[in-house]
């Protein structure tokens, strides 16, 4: 099965401090990929240049073989979920959803209302529609989040930090809706320090430490039987339970 999103010798510096050093991956259709690692590693600068919000300086990424370089703005193959919502504060929830799809996609108000509905029903959010952000849990907001970028019908999802700000229950709301997505087959990539909650369902966890890959298999493997010393260092700092 061929890659959907490849990553090659990628380099990434910000000033004369290096963050991705000649870093290569792979993920294939269905794949829900986590990225562990220190803060610093490298990990939610792999995520901004997969969505195009950081320059490539060296190296190359690939979206089912066409390189980042060459495609156009305006590409909707992958959506990205942030730490922070940013979600429009003097818009609805609906409207939130809406207004990209008649901004972006160039949908007509019926198709986008529609389709607004169908994904606030898809995070169980159908009754805030008309709410605004503001009168939200921080837990419904990221969850108005993922539905908006699933309003643009993309092919790939990446979450930075998803949950990073919120406490253990909104957390788990969020987690829930993700794993949701995993179920129906979306191909995910995750930079997440909760490893407790994505061990259930990522298909692989991927290990950064210094902006290079140190270690990169199942759940079981990495959390359980990956002798690498950085990997066992940071596991033990963010105080995860062996099963």
């Amino acid at each position: 099965m061929g890659s959907v999103i490849k990553v090659t010798c990628l380099e990434k510096s910000y000033g004369s401090l290096p963050v991705l050093q000649k870093l290569s991956l792979e993920v294939h259709k269905g794949e829900v990929v986590a990225l562990i690692g220190s803060s610093g590693s490298g990990n939610s600068t792999i995520l901004r240049c997969m969505a195009g919000l950081e320059e490539i300086q060296n190296g190359d990424i690939t979206i089912n073989g066409r390189s980042l370089k060459t495609l156009q703005k305006g590409y909707y193959g992958i959506g990205m979920v942030f730490q922070s919502f940013n979600l429009f504060p003097h818009y609805t929830v609906g409207n939130n959803i809406m207004k990209p799809c008649m901004t972006i996609r160039k949908m007509p108000k019926e198709l986008a209302y529609e389709k607004a509905m169908a994904l606030l029903e898809k995070v169980h959010l159908v009754d805030k529609f008309h709410e605004y952000p503001n009168n939200l849990s921080g837990g419904q907001k990221q969850r108005v989040a993922i539905a908006r970028a699933l309003a643009m019908e993309p092919e790939i999802m990446l979450f930075d930090e998803p949950t990073s700000s919120l406490d253990p229950e909104l957390a788990h709301e969020v987690f829930a809706t993700i794993k949701d997505l995993a179920k129906e087959g979306m191909t995910m990539i995750i930079v997440t320090h909760q490893i407790e909650a994505i061990k259930h369902f990522a298909t692989r966890i991927i290990f950064l430490h210094n902006g290079k890959i140190e270690a990169d298999g199942t759940p079981h493997y990495i959390l359980q039987e990956c002798p690498n010393p950085n990997l066992q260092a940071f596991l033990r700092r963010v105080e995860f339970d062996d099963l």
